[in-house]
């Protein structure tokens, strides 16, 4: 499980929001991205990209790609979302 300080991650998101304004596809993974990274106990970072066990059983490994069936079709995933929540986070503390 990541270990994530909530009011940090809460700057983070609102920048991401930000900088994919009026982007409903990328907003919906940012959305489900926080809520994984808040409950999935499965994820680790590796320092180039997260992996994680998703809902549907299968292990991702996303950073500015995934395997998973969306990025597969060219949307959005919470993966990827997740991931550079996570390596923004990282960057922030380590500044």
């Amino acid at each position: 499980m990541l270990n994530i300080d909530q009011d940090r991650m809460e700057q983070i998101i609102q920048e991401a929001f930000d900088r994919v304004s009026g982007n409903r596809r990328w907003q919906t993974a940012i959305v489900k991205a926080n809520r994984q990274i808040e409950e999935n106990p499965y994820m680790h970072f590796d320092g180039s990209a997260l992996l994680i066990l998703s809902d549907s059983g299968e292990i991702y490994s996303a950073n500015g790609s995934c395997q998973c069936r969306a990025y597969q079709e060219g949307f959005p995933c919470w993966h990827r979302a997740a991931s550079r929540l996570v390596q923004c986070y990282n960057e922030i503390l380590h500044e």
